[in-house]
């Protein structure tokens, strides 16, 4: 499979685009402020127990501290105050972001994760990843990897199966290595704090979307030696092509990523035979509601109905992936005739669903006729990364946030950049937008190598903007 990853580093976001086949499959957009802590170690101290809930508070030594339930502790004990005691120093590991007034969720079942494995050096035993389904492949990752889950484990992601046993060798000592690197700071802690090397939007970008089977392209010269550096210490051996964008376009216009991520941030999506879905996140659910709008055209010896559904199925899989979309979704397809087309449409939800990196369950159809769907969620959805709610509309609909509309701002000020000569830019904007830009004057200027004329326009909404 030809697989490629778009990377464009800008100065308040840094944004991602995962190819497959010509396709792009999957979005990721990091902030500096907000990027998920999860997978991060922290050396913390046992804060108080509550041993009604059988959980405790961890000092992490930040103020977004964390709990540690007794089903995350690798421990026989039958409750919390016979797993730890108050005052313990651990090492913890985040299984879970903040999320409102509930913070950070920890474990200490630790985990380390490369291009193509997992490895959690506190358990034992080997697991290949499902979507393998060569036998002679599974065979030949099995006997490369098992010697050394004699007193650790490995999980291998479906990435390996095209990865060389000399690639996957280099990948376990490297994660290895990485383990005792923390190990070392663990012992060296002295009070509550973060273990190991911070994360950058970057490195969580790679961490999340780069195999070794991967081409990445990137925008500019730091995001280039800042990949290359990544993957030697994660992928060591491993050659993938790396490339610089050279050309004037931007690189996600030309490749079309605008146009995607607009469409992923839409209420409505067209399918190609005149039909729609239509994708709506609650507080409870999603709910995605598919409409023929009028079609009837029937696909051979199934119904239109079943034609239009087994489209939207294959659409709506790309954009839970897409949109990142998690929790509980429930999928109302046009009505069909009989089980037969019920089988046939679960069939192909459960193949796309098998591409989806996500842990993912196909519950099936209720009573109702409604198909359920349970994905984790492992960062925030496309549209909390992007919008805000709409406070003329009684919050129903969504606009861009301050910050993608700044980052917005930026990109179009170095699009105007590379086509005028002038040595200053103007932009009119809004009180708000233009006191932002103010602060951030002398960031601004430089990373665009022009002046920045800013002027404050009240008739204008506060992020609102213009460029002269």
């Amino acid at each position: 499979m030809n697989e490629t990853l778009l990377i464009e580093d800008g100065l308040f976001e840094t944004r991602a685009a995962l190819k497959q086949n010509n396709q792009i499959v999957e979005l990721q957009i990091e902030r500096p402020e907000n990027i998920s802590r999860i997978g991060d170690f922290y050396h913390g101290r046992i804060a108080k127990i509550l041993p009604d809930m059988n959980l405790a508070f961890v000092d992490l030594g930040s103020p977004d501290d964390g709990f540690l339930q007794l089903d995350d502790i690798p421990t026989d004990a039958i409750n919390i105050s016979s797993a730890v005691h108050e005052g313990e120093k651990l090492l913890v590991q985040v299984i879970k972001d903040k999320k409102g007034d509930k913070g950070l969720q920890l474990g200490c079942r630790v985990a380390l994760s490369g291009p193509n494995l997992i490895y959690r050096p506190l358990a034992k035993g080997l697991t290949v990843s499902k979507s393998i389904k060569a036998k002679d492949n599974r065979n030949r990752l099995e006997k490369l990897l098992s010697p050394s889950c004699q007193t650790s484990g490995i999980t291998v992601r479906t990435s390996a199966q095209n990865v060389t046993d000399e690639d996957l060798s280099r990948e376990v000592q490297a994660l290895q290595n990485e383990w005792a690197e923390i190990q070392a700071a663990q012992a060296a802690a002295k009070k509550p704090g973060p273990i190991g090397r911070p994360k950058t939007p970057l490195t969580s970008i790679l961490k999340n979307l780069f195999t070794t089977n991967t081409d990445v392209i990137v925008n500019n010269t730091a995001t280039l030696i800042a990949t290359k550096e990544y993957v030697l210490r994660h992928a060591p051996g491993v050659q993938p092509k790396i490339t610089l964008w050279d050309k004037q376009a931007p690189l996600f216009e030309v490749m079309e990523v605008e146009a995607e991520l607009d469409t992923a941030l839409q209420k409505y999506v067209s399918l190609p035979s005149g039909g729609n879905i239509t994708i709506e996140p609650t507080e409870a659910a999603i709910i995605i509601d598919v409409n023929s709008a009028g079609n009837t055209r029937a696909a051979g010896l199934q119904s239109a109905a079943l034609t239009t559904n087994i489209e939207a199925a294959h659409e709506i899989c790309r954009q839970i992936r897409l949109r990142n979309l998690s929790g509980i979704i429930i999928i109302d397809f046009i009505q069909m005739n009989g089980k037969g087309e019920v089988g046939r449409l679960t069939d192909t939800l459960r193949k796309n669903l098998d591409q989806d990196p996500r842990p993912t369950r196909l519950i099936g159809m209720t009573e109702l006729g409604l198909m359920q769907i349970t994905r984790k969620r492992d960062r925030p959805a496309l549209q909390e990364i992007m919008n805000k709610p709409c406070a003329a509309c009684d919050g129903d609909g969504h606009l861009q946030n301050d910050i993608a509309t700044l980052a917005g701002l930026i990109r179009a000020l170095q699009n105007q950049a590379r086509f005028s000569h002038s040595a200053t830019l103007n932009v009119e904007a809004g009180v708000e937008l233009a006191l932002t830009l103010r602060k951030h004057h002398t960031l601004i200027e430089k990373e665009l190598a022009r002046r920045i004329a800013v002027s404050t326009n009240a008739q204008l909404a506060d992020f609102e903007y213009r460029i002269g």
